[in-house]
Parts: C-alpha cells; sequence; structure tokens
C-alpha cells in the first residue's frame, strides 16, 4: 500500500503562518501563531495561495485587535465545549443520567447560548438566557410543540401531552450548565476568573430547611433497631432448636445478614447499596490511634466518590468481628453481606427494611417522610451532629461535603435542643425554685 503524501507547508511572516491543503480538498489552511501565544486552526476558504496568505494576515491583524480589547476570538464556542463535555462523561456516567443531561443540552443550552465564545458568555448574557428559558414553552420554541416524546428506564419511549418543567428540574439544568464551565476552566478554554455564577440561591426558609432534610431515626428509635435485631435472632434461633423445617434456617440466616447491614449502615454513614454490596472482608482492618483501636472500613473504587477510608462506631465493629466467625463467606474475598447459599452480594435489603418498620410502627420522621433504607446512612450524620462532631469530619468519614451535610442532615428543633436554650435569662425578676440558698461565707474569726 503506497505511503500517504506528507503534507507540504507554506510559511509566512517567521514561520507565524502556514499554509498548507488537506487531502481531497482545494482550500488553503492556515496555521496561525498570534501574539496571545496561542495557535489557531482555521480554513481560509481560499483556492488560491496567494488570496489565502492575504486572508490569513487579516485575520491574524483582527485577532490582535480583538485581544488588546479583551477579547478572545480564538476561544472555542459553548457548543463545542459542551459536546467535548458530553463525550467526556459518556462512558462513566448511568446511562439514564447521560440522556437526560444531553436532552438537556441540546434542547435549552445549545439553541441559545450554542454560538457564543465560552469566554464571551458574562452574568449579562446569563440573565438573558434565564428569559428566554422561562419562556421557552410558553412563547418560545416549545410553544410549538404540543406533545413530547419521553423514554422510561426500562427503555420504553411513549408519547405525552407536553408538561411544563418544574422549579427542581430547572435546578437540575443550572447543575449541567455549571458542569459545563467547570470542564471549560479545567481545559483551559475558560479562566477561573471568568467563571460566570449560575442560577439564583434557593429560598432559606424554615419550611424549605425542613423539607430539604431526609428522613432519620431518633436515638429511641436507633435503639429500638438494635433491640428488634437481637431479639429477632434469638427468636429464629429458639424456634430452629426445636425441630421446625430447615427452611427457618435459612431465613434466620438471611435475618442475621440483614441485622449486620443495619449495624454497618447505621456505625458508619455508608451508602446503602452502591457502597455496602461491593464490600469485601479484605476491606476492614484496625488501625491504632493513640493508643485506641479503630476498625476502618475501605470503600472500594468505583463507588460514587472513589476509594475513601471510612471510621466504624464500636457498636458496629463488634457486630461485624462477630459476624465473620458465623458467616458461611468468611474469606478475604468473599462479600460482607453476602447470601449465605450462593456467596454473592446481597444489594438490597428493601423488603426486610420494610417488615422491620411496619413491626416497629416507623413509617415517617417528624414531617411526613417515609422512612427508607437510606435513612440508616441518615440517622448516622443526625446524630452526630447532634452530639457536637465536627461537621467536616462527618462530612469527610460519609464521602460528602459540608455544604451537603448541612443542608441536609441535623434536625435541631426548639423541643429537642430546649435544654441548652435554658439560662440564667428564664428567671429574670422571677425566683428560681429549682436554685438553692446560698450560704453566707464564714468570716475570719467566727466560730
Amino acid at each position: 500500500m503506497a505511503r500517504a503524501k506528507k503534507t507540504d507547508y507554506v510559511y509566512a511572516d517567521d514561520k507565524t503562518i502556514a499554509l498548507y491543503q488537506r487531502p481531497g480538498s482545494s482550500f488553503w489552511q492556515a496555521r496561525i501563531q498570534h501574539v496571545n501565544g496561542k495557535c489557531q486552526a482555521i480554513s481560509t476558504r481560499q483556492t488560491d495561495l496567494d488570496k489565502a496568505l492575504a486572508w490569513a494576515r487579516e485575520h491574524k491583524i483582527m485577532v490582535k485587535v480583538l485581544t488588546a480589547r479583551g477579547q478572545d476570538p480564538t476561544a472555542a464556542t459553548f457548543k463545542r465545549v459542551a459536546e467535548r463535555w458530553l463525550s467526556s462523561i459518556a462512558e462513566g456516567d448511568n446511562p439514564r443520567t447521560i440522556h437526560d443531561y444531553t436532552t438537556i443540552v441540546q434542547r435549552y443550552h445549545i439553541p441559545y447560548l450554542g454560538k457564543f465564545k465560552i469566554t464571551e458568555i458574562t452574568q449579562q448574557v446569563l440573565r438573558d438566557y434565564e428569559q428566554w428559558r422561562k419562556s421557552y414553552w410558553t412563547t418560545g420554541p416549545g410553544s410549538q410543540e404540543a406533545r413530547e416524546t419521553i423514554e422510561r428506564k426500562d427503555g420504553k419511549i411513549y408519547v405525552r401531552a407536553k408538561k411544563m418543567g418544574s422549579r427542581s428540574k430547572a435546578y437540575s439544568e443550572d447543575t449541567v450548565l455549571r458542569q459545563i464551565f467547570a470542564y471549560a476552566v479545567e481545559h483551559d478554554h475558560l479562566p477561573a476568573s471568568r467563571r460566570p455564577v449560575i442560577g439564583t440561591p434557593r429560598s432559606k426558609s424554615r419550611k424549605v430547611v425542613l423539607e430539604n432534610r431526609y428522613p432519620a431515626f431518633t436515638q429511641d428509635q436507633v435503639e429500638k433497631i438494635l433491640a428488634y435485631c437481637a431479639e429477632s435472632t434469638r427468636a429464629k434461633v429458639r424456634e430452629a432448636e426445636t425441630g421446625l423445617s430447615s427452611q427457618l434456617d435459612l431465613v434466620d440466616q438471611d435475618r442475621l445478614v440483614f441485622n449486620v447491614f443495619v449495624y454497618l449502615i447505621l456505625g458508619t454513614g455508608m451508602r446503602p447499596g452502591r457502597e455496602h454490596s461491593k464490600l469485601k472482608w479484605k476491606h476492614l482492618r484496625h488501625e491504632t490511634v493513640d493508643g485506641v483501636d479503630h476498625l476502618i472500613v475501605t470503600v472500594p473504587p468505583g463507588t460514587k466518590t472513589g476509594k475513601r477510608d471510612v471510621r466504624c462506631d464500636n457498636f458496629a465493629m463488634t457486630k461485624l468481628v462477630a459476624f465473620r466467625m458465623h458467616s458461611t463467606f468468611r474469606g478475604d474475598d468473599d462479600y460482607i453481606l453476602a447470601d449465605q447459599e450462593t456467596g454473592q452480594a446481597v444489594k438490597s435489603f428493601k423488603r426486610q427494611f420494610s417488615t422491620m418498620c411496619r413491626v416497629l410502627g416507623f413509617k415517617a420522621d417528624q414531617v411526613g417522610k417515609p422512612f427508607v433504607p437510606y435513612s440508616l446512612r441518615h440517622t448516622y450524620a443526625t446524630l452526630k451532629l447532634n452530639a457536637g462532631v465536627d461537621i467536616r469530619l462527618i462530612a469527610n468519614n460519609m464521602g460528602n461535603s459540608p455544604e451537603v451535610v448541612h443542608a441536609h442532615y441535623g434536625h435541631d428543633t426548639a423541643v429537642s435542643r430546649a435544654n441548652e436554650l435554658s439560662t440564667k435569662l428564664d428567671w429574670m425578676g422571677v425566683e428560681n425554685p429549682l436554685e438553692k440558698p446560698r450560704k453566707r461565707p464564714r468570716q475570719k474569726g467566727e466560730d
């Protein structure tokens, strides 16, 4: 096979301009070294060499003038950066998430912002975009659409009447826009100092704060949950000893694994499902800090926040150590929460969790949000906050940011923290019935 012909370059102006033709094209391409140090490859749209060189020189002068005015004509367009960002997340993210993000970018962001240079998008441009976005479905492009096509999680596609976007969806659009600009900064398409502020702060009224809080169990409820775990196991063991069917032994093993799951999440704050199902016995180790023994759980790579070390509370540590002695699968490469018949990781405990809540009468938290397995993780954060643990340490252990912990965890109320609100000011102008009278100190010389 013949070797491809090497591209011949025509240089000019101390090699700051290079002209060449691509195979199969009669147009001259230009590679221009600008005064700002950036190198730009661009088509001159000229077939004559002299005209192509003249065009390249004019373009170089124009870029120099615009650069002196603080503009960057060599910058990538928003559309180009957005498409590159979508390609970068195509491999690692959830397919459903990628589909939703692509829809947002192609329906809203690119049609309005696509032709802007990424460096030209200012706060005023974003304010204009927000106005355009608000009218998208009423008087804008979306007003022409009577129906919309929806793709479900199972892959089925159906058509329904058009629905107006909710406020939560608008927040999702802002999140996507922030990630695109973060990608632009990370890949040197945009200086960090010129990254715009996107979206408006959410309302922080008490009602909104309570609605944003995740449902968590109280300490009294946790004690009942732990008692339930202990008693249910003992009851099943007693029934099995009476000679009932061997299926009871299976039920007992399932319950035992569920109990360990409860202890593990309550004692570490790990994420149920995506994190607990990847844990193997080799991910546990003991560390001694200032003479105190601690059990450290290493969350393996491939989870939401990647590899990290998690400190396990003592009550959960003793449960894990004891469970390993009785587990059928106790090897270093065996899953901790393994099905005791197959050895496969148990990924979900929704059924057992629902049964436990029904037996204990736990339906919802103080604002009416129903309890879910994730509530065990939320409980870990809430109890740690109430105990006065540094919010940064809690966030680090849970694989979250302090801002997320502050926004979604902690359920302080005037009732739960009433004793801390009680001070000497409570008795201004009134005799405190609980205060004991003080004796006058004995003076020198008195008997």
